[in-house]
């Protein structure tokens, strides 16, 4: 019997890297709160420089320009050395799939189920139907009524 309860244990327990494994490598839901979209990418700076000011958040560009093939992209560098060919775009939230609250600018082409072309101005990145997106929603709109969230799947799992 003590075998057996050995047994079971030890292949619970080889089991749990492979249970774990299940909710990885794969896509999950988020809202992400909007700003403002246009296809002029110093607008779009313009306007996240204005709403880190205004909102009282960081802006976080992470090294990101304006790239003909890709919308966004990395430098050449910082592509290289994170493995991957240049140009190179990561969408906030991919990879990790983290809840944020800071201001940045993303290319829609980036997002499930948005329109193509535009640069975003995005103020968070928040579970759907949270308290977050709520309360996160209400304190962004007090300054930027047009504000709203739109639903998407943001990747959680290897980027290579």
């Amino acid at each position: 019997m003590r075998f057996i309860v050995l047994s079971i244990f030890n292949s619970l327990i080889a089991a749990g890297p492979a249970l774990a494994q299940s909710d990885y490598n794969v896509g999950v839901p988020k809202d992400i709160i909007i700003l403002q979209s246009t296809r002029d990418y110093a607008a779009a700076l313009a306007g996240a420089r204005q709403a880190a000011t205004k909102l009282g958040r960081p802006l976080k560009l992470a090294g990101y320009k304006p790239n003909k093939e890709l919308g966004l992209s990395a430098s050449k560098t910082v592509c290289v050395e994170g493995g991957y060919e240049y140009p190179c775009y990561t969408p906030r939230g991919q990879g990790g799939a983290e809840n944020s609250d800071y201001l940045s600018i993303e290319f829609s082409d980036g997002y499930a189920g948005f329109a193509k072309g535009y640069y975003i101005v995005v103020a968070a990145l928040v579970p759907p139907n949270s308290a977050a997106l709520h309360q996160t929603l209400a304190r962004v709109q007090r300054a930027y009524p047009t504000a709203y969230a739109k639903r998407t799947s943001v990747w959680f799992g290897c980027m290579h």
